[in-house]
C-alpha cells in the first residue's frame, strides 16, 4: 500500500519571500535601535552640558551673596561707627570695603564686584549704599544682579560680493 502526502506544499519563491521580509524587518529594527542610541548619547551630553552651567551658575551666585553679606555686616557696623554722619559713614565704608573681594566703588554711593562664572563669564553685581534706609528698610539696593560675556568677539571674514561698478561692467559687456 502506498500513502500518500496529501499536505500543502510551498513553493521555493514563499519561503524565500518570507526570508525577505524578516532580514527587512530586522535591518529596520536594527537601523531604529542604533538612531536611538545615538539620539540618547546626545541628550545625555546636553544633559550634562545643561548640569555643568547651572552648577557653575549657582556657585558663583553664592559667592556673590556671600561678597553681598559682607558688605551688608560692614554697612552696618560703619552705621554704627558714623554717630549719625552721612559723610562719615561714607568714608568709612569706602575705606572697609574697597577692593575687599574685588569691590570696586564707581561713585560715592555705588559699588561693583564681579564673581568669575565659566571661563569666559562674569556674573557682574552692583550695588548702591544709602546712610538712610530705603522703604524696605535695607541701606543697600542692588541695582544689577547679571551674568556677562568676556569672549573676545571676532568678526567673520567678508564675502566677496558684486559691488555697483563691477555689476555696471557686467552688464555693459552684453
Amino acid at each position: 500500500m502506498k500513502t500518500e502526502y496529501t499536505g500543502i506544499r510551498r513553493s521555493a519563491a514563499s519561503v524565500g519571500i518570507t526570508s525577505l521580509v524578516l532580514i527587512f524587518v530586522m535591518l529596520c529594527l536594527l537601523t531604529f535601535s542604533v538612531l536611538s542610541l545615538v539620539s540618547a548619547r546626545a541628550d545625555l551630553r546636553l544633559s550634562q552640558r545643561s548640569a555643568a552651567r547651572t552648577s557653575a551658575y549657582y556657585d558663583a551666585e553664592n559667592r556673590a551673596s556671600d561678597i553681598l553679606l559682607s558688605v551688608i555686616e560692614n554697612t552696618e557696623a560703619c552705621l554704627a561707627e558714623a554717630g549719625g554722619s552721612e559723610a562719615a559713614f561714607c568714608a568709612e565704608i569706602r575705606e572697609r570695603l574697597d577692593g575687599q573681594d574685588g569691590i570696586l566703588f564707581t561713585d560715592e554711593h555705588t559699588l561693583c564686584y564681579e564673581v568669575p562664572l565659566e571661563s569666559e563669564q562674569l556674573l557682574c553685581v552692583s550695588l548702591e549704599l544709602s546712610f538712610s534706609p530705603y522703604e524696605d528698610g535695607c541701606h543697600y539696593r542692588i541695582l544689577e544682579w547679571r551674568t556677562e560675556s568676556v569672549h573676545e568677539w571676532e568678526t567673520d571674514e567678508p564675502l566677496p560680493l558684486l559691488d555697483q561698478e563691477t555689476l555696471s561692467d557686467m552688464l555693459l559687456e552684453d
